[in-house]
């Protein structure tokens, strides 16, 4: 959680301080100044007659109307930062920054100070020899737009006098509202709204709190203040962001100035994530076999699923611990499988990563090879071609009753399982991943044990294949009707691909789709091994030669249009009062592309627009941080999740995962 608030915060500041280093002389002097700006050290007297602490202050002298930041910038900006190496004689300290005040963009919220600013800060002289410190300085200032500063000053000391700006009023007068510790301040959280609200009888009606930290409070969101009689105490209700750890820390303002807090709550998962409050680890054990159970039935899974059918029919005169053998491998490859991205999952999430089901979808390189891979299966279901003994593995996609060939049907079926997410699922995903790191891992073993519960039934009952049909001549075509699902699932692949990539990549893989489908014809001719290998060769150097090999992602920008969702126009419907619904899509993602088709129609839409519905779109077919910290504040790891907010709701409404028109209709009402 920790990390994830610093990269957060890294992220807003350097989007910000993209500037040209300006490096001034060391020569004395009292102020730096430019078009919009002066920087200039002040303070009470100017002549030193004993060693000591003495109170000074960095002025910033702004441009009429301009601004600059705060400690915590808010939505956008970044404070200033000095830089000085305190020499034997010259100690530089106790740099504290004053109270700042709101200055609005909506639908941003940003804190600082407009005109002026000055930061008090200590300097301590050991001795009255002559010594000098250079400071320097990067900050901002704005008005419409904005432009990074870089300044230097000499502080020098000769002679017993300071180069400063006497401003003894001046420097009073910022001090005063140097943040001073406050009362203890009571915390209730949750509270009605699942915000934080500060109670405190200091509160008054021009309250308001400004954090040290970012990540802690949605700026965007109005502080709701409640004033009781003079008797009891008031309360300041805060909306909090889902990387609140605990630590409440920052400044309340208020009519008798600023006074500081530095509190710490306790936090369990069930308060971050509201959503799934109501939810156990039994519920949630139940919903993800349910889930994985009902998963087997999903179109992405079927044409994989169909293989292992064909296997167990074509297998099924073989003795029943044979049976029972290769049923078993499939349920240990999709276990195995199902474990295995539940540990990475895991693990890039300890590592601060942003991912959730269906992450491997989003690289573009796997869903290349996925695609191929669909496409290669389907060519030699189709064929029947005998490869020989040197392309025995190769085969056993064709014969999957070999154990290693019912393993990797198992690992083939989970991959391709995860654009699709079965009813259930979504809740037990969500919670899973808000778990200690041994109950995530249970609820993927659940999923699992859901997913391949037919084959784990026939492993351990294999009389069962007897009611399969009995093989024979049909088998033939039925096999080459299962490759035509193949090919559908490549096709399909390859159209999530054209959503990830520039044209260029997707190229290259119908390139090496020719080339795969000409070594599929080529290799069993009868041909003198000598050719076959020269033809391969040459035919492998000028494939390299021609493709472009570059997997360029599409930029953003390709992707994004009016109906596009960010945070910040999510925000600014929301205060205008407006209604809107969310659609958390990807196009790796089967039920989305369904509930689109089905529910999400142009029909629907134009209701949407008869009934003044603001209709967004969130894309996670490439991985959006944005996207992800959005579906982990409604309690979810993937997609589709749709939700719909109106003014006469306190909280949005998460709709079901599978959608009728009717449905959608009658939530929206």
């Amino acid at each position: 959680m920790g990390r994830e608030t610093a990269l957060h915060f890294m992220k807003s500041i350097t989007k910000l301080f993209l500037y040209l280093l300006v490096t001034l002389g060391m020569s004395v002097q009292s102020s730096v100044q430019n078009e919009y700006s002066s920087f200039s050290v002040i303070g009470k007297n100017n002549i030193i007659n004993k060693p000591g602490a003495i109170e000074l202050g960095f002025k910033f002298a702004l441009k009429d109307g301009w601004h600059t930041y705060w400690l915590n910038a808010g939505d956008s900006g970044g404070p200033a930062v000095f830089e000085y190496k305190n020499n034997s004689n010259l100690v530089i300290s106790d740099i504290t920054w004053p109270g700042p005040q709101k200055i609005p963009y909506p639908p941003l919220m940003t804190y600082g100070f407009k005109n002026d600013l000055v930061i008090p800060f200590k300097l301590t002289l050991n001795n009255l020899e002559d010594s000098q410190i250079e400071i320097k300085t990067k900050f901002l200032v704005c008005d419409d737009i904005c432009v990074p500063q870089n300044d230097s000053f000499s502080l020098e000391l000769k002679n017993g006098i300071l180069n400063i700006k006497q401003a003894p009023n001046e420097l009073l007068r910022w001090k005063s509202i140097v943040p001073t510790r406050g009362p203890p301040v009571k915390i209730v959280f949750p509270n009605q709204s699942g915000g934080l609200e500060l109670i405190s009888d200091q509160i008054d009606e021009s309250s308001y709190f400004y954090p040290y930290m970012d990540g802690v409070i949605d700026y965007s969101v109005a502080q709701k203040i409640s004033i009781k009689n003079p008797t009891q105490e008031n309360s300041l209700a805060l909306s909090m962001l889902d990387t609140f750890d605990g630590q409440i820390s920052g400044v309340i303002s208020s009519k008798n100035g600023f006074s500081e807090i530095n509190e710490t709550i306790k936090i369990t998962p069930t308060v971050l994530e509201s959503s799934l409050s109501e939810i156990s680890l039994i519920t949630a054990l139940l919903f993800a076999f349910i889930g994985g159970l009902i998963l087997n039935l999903m179109p992405c899974v079927l044409p994989v699923i169909a293989l292992k059918a064909f296997s167990l029919i074509k297998n099924s005169q073989n003795s029943n611990s044979s049976i029972t053998l290769n049923a078993s491998l499939y349920v240990f490859g999709v276990l195995a499988t199902f474990l295995g991205i539940a540990g990475i999952l895991i693990a890039l999430k300890g590592a601060g990563e942003n991912i959730g089901w269906g992450y491997q979808l989003q690289s573009p390189i796997i869903v290349g090879f996925l695609s191929t891979l669909m496409f290669v299966i389907g060519l030699i279901l189709f064929t029947d071609i005998d490869f020989g003994s040197s392309l025995t593995k190769l085969e056993n996609f064709n014969n999957t009753s070999g154990a290693s060939g019912s393993f990797l049907t198992g690992v083939l079926s989970v991959l391709v399982a995860s654009p699709c997410t079965a009813p259930f699922m979504g809740a037990a995903l969500g919670y899973a991943l808000v778990q200690p790191n041994t109950f995530s891992m249970l609820i993927f073993l659940f999923l699992g044990l859901g997913f391949a519960l037919p084959y784990f039934l026939i492993a351990i009952f294999p009389r069962l294949i007897e009611f399969l049909p009995k093989p024979g001549e049909w088998m033939k075509y039925l096999k080459q009707f299962f490759s035509f699902l193949m090919f559908g699932t490549a096709i399909w692949l390859f159209w999530v691909l054209s959503n990830q990539v520039e044209t260029n990549s997707l190229l290259t893989v119908l390139i090496v789709w020719l080339v795969i489908s000409f070594f599929i014809w080529f290799v069993p001719l009868k041909i003198s091994k000598p050719i076959k290998y020269l033809t391969s060769l040459v035919i492998l150097f000028f494939t390299v030669i021609f493709l472009d090999w570059d997997f360029k992602q599409k930029g953003t920008e390709t992707l994004i249009d009016e109906n596009s969702w960010t945070k910040e126009k999510e925000i600014s419907y929301r205060n205008e009062g407006s209604a809107y619904f969310i659609n958390f899509t990807a196009a790796w993602c089967i039920t989305c592309q369904v509930n689109e088709k089905v529910a999400l129609t142009e029909r629907t839409l134009e209701e949407f627009d008869k009934r003044n519905i603001k209709y967004f779109k969130a894309d996670w077919t490439n991985k959006s941080d944005e996207i992800f910290r959005e579906l982990k504040k409604y309690g979810r790891s993937g997609v589709p999740v749709y939700v719909f907010w109106n003014k006469n709701l306190e909280q949005p409404i998460i709709l079901n995962e599978v959608l009728t028109e009717k449905y959608v209709m009658e939530v929206t009402k």
